[in-house]
């Protein structure tokens, strides 16, 4: 087993970096540990108990961000281990962790291509609601903060810890990943925005983000997010522009732009984005759709020359 520790962030704060960046809140009244998701899988979640083991502490509770296989996938072994374990999470991901193909339905669930993308698993039982609002969690007597950050996956949210480290889930990227990745992965755009302007409003001792681990500077990573969004937006408007185009062919562009290989989980994902940016463009009045003989086409509004 590979042997990783516990980075420390501020006072009882760590997060355990592997490709996805786990949080870590360490209670020294009775060491015992509350993680912010639980890591990718089952051999992810051991590197992380045996850190924690390290520490001389146990897993108490889990709090999940949203519900990504990334973030979930850890939780079998977690429950396994620790019979009196918690786990926290919003309605939206014990929904979607308990029916599984819902996640493929987000995508518009496309026949034959979907089903290669869908997953079985065992249903990991959440044992705590958390309501999907601004509030204050108590965690054996340690105070959280959840944070509402719609955009990136349905029901997500952020956890402050006591100690004022912001742990953001997917709703920010790393500056390796903005490297690599231009076209983000979101399920509703204009959440996602929202979501960007109340992290940067936040002022906490630091943030730490799944695909990035910490930041100490957040402005100008959310402005990259910003201008990233931005141009997605305006590049499908300047295909609609030309021209008339169905979902498909707009998937088609936007997949050619983005250098997307031509494989289905790629193809979902476009899918997946493309409708989203249709969404949103449409619930601002810059794009209509009509049907003509069967076909639909999303059509330019003529206000939206300008973006």
């Amino acid at each position: 087993m590979e042997v990783k520790s516990l980075e420390l962030i501020n006072g009882n704060s760590y997060i355990f970096e592997e490709n996805v960046t786990i949080g870590v809140y360490v209670n020294k009244s009775n060491q015992s540990a509350v993680l912010i998701d639980s890591g990718a899988n089952k051999e992810v979640a051991k590197r992380i108990d045996h850190a924690l083991k390290q520490c001389g502490c146990q897993a108490a509770a889990i709090i999940l961000t949203h519900g990504h296989q990334a973030q979930l996938g850890g939780l079998s072994y977690f429950k396994q281990t620790y019979k009196n374990i918690k786990v926290y999470a919003t309605s939206w991901t014990a929904q979607f962790m308990e029916k599984r193909a819902l996640e493929s339905w987000l995508s518009g669930h496309i026949p034959c291509i979907s089903k290669e993308t869908e997953r079985t698993e065992a249903v990991d039982v959440i044992t705590e609601i958390i309501p999907y609002r601004d509030r204050q969690l108590v965690i054996e007597k340690a105070v959280f903060s959840i944070v509402t950050l719609p955009g990136h996956f349905p029901g997500m949210i952020g956890i402050i810890t006591p100690d004022q480290v912001f742990y953001c889930g997917d709703a920010l990227f790393g500056d390796k990943t903005l490297m690599k990745q231009k076209l983000l992965y979101y399920t509703d755009v204009k959440g996602a925005r929202a979501s960007l302007d109340k992290i940067v409003q936040s002022q906490p001792y630091a943030f730490v983000v799944s695909h990035g681990g910490k930041c100490k500077e957040i402005t100008s990573l959310v402005q990259q997010h910003h201008q990233l969004i931005d141009a997605a937006s305006h590049f499908i408007v300047s295909l609609i522009r030309q021209q008339p185009k169905t979902l498909e062919s707009i998937v088609q562009k936007v997949m050619n732009e983005y250098q997307l290989p031509n494989k289905p989980v790629h193809f979902a994902l476009a899918n997946s984005i493309v409708r989203s940016y249709l969404t949103e463009l449409s619930n601002s009045s810059k794009i209509r759709a009509t049907i003509n003989d069967g076909i639909l086409q999303y059509y330019a509004r003529p206000s939206s020359a300008l973006l």
